[in-house]
């Protein structure tokens, strides 16, 4: 039996930290609770051998193909150079910083570096915005073989999308990808 994440030990897990950043997070209560709790969860779990990946969305239209840069505007979130663009808490000790240019974070070159590296098997992902950049992180880790867990606490999303798409892609993960909690992994990583 597959008990994925928790059948790896934390030495072969990364915890995912996606787009944390002021554009996100700055007066989104939600998204800025989420962050200190998934912080919180990557530094118990990097005192058990995990390691952590924090992504970080960089807008910077020389990055984007012509049919991307049509979809973006001049009010564009995080916008290269800006501190809307910077991560809200200052990355963990030992981890990485991976950039990525839209949503997708399995077409960053970095990201698939650091993967390599840590010779990681499994992800526990966190992060915002839950609609877009999270689900696309649970698709690429599913479509690329990865071992993954999205405990629910642990993300959030656009305060105004909560009775809709937040709340469709919630279901969809706790119906197609039944996750166990933070306190559910350190146990199980703790007991070994």
């Amino acid at each position: 039996m597959n008990d994925g994440v928790l059948g790896l030990p934390p030495e072969r897990v990364a915890v995912l930290l996606v787009d944390f950043q002021h554009d996100f997070c700055d007066g989104n209560a939600g998204n800025t609770a989420a962050a200190h709790r998934a912080y919180d969860f990557a530094a118990a779990a990097g005192r058990l051998g995990a390691r952590t990946i924090h992504s970080q969305q960089v807008y910077d239209p020389a990055e984007l193909t012509p049919r991307q840069r049509l979809r973006e505007g001049p009010d564009s979130l995080c916008r290269k150079g800006t501190r809307g663009a910077e991560l809200v808490l200052p990355p963990l000790p030992g981890a990485r910083v991976v950039r990525k240019h839209r949503y997708d974070v399995w077409q960053s070159p970095e990201f698939h570096a650091v993967l390599a590296d840590w010779d990681v098997d499994g992800l526990v992902i966190a992060g915002v915005e839950l609609q877009c950049c999270v689900l696309y992180a649970v698709l690429g880790a599913d479509e690329h073989g990865y071992d993954y867990a999205v405990p629910q606490e642990l993300v959030s999303g656009i305060d105004r999308c909560d009775d809709g798409s937040n709340r469709a892609v919630r279901e969809y993960l706790g119906l197609v990808h039944p996750t166990p909690t933070t306190a559910e992994l350190l146990a199980a990583w703790r007991t070994g």
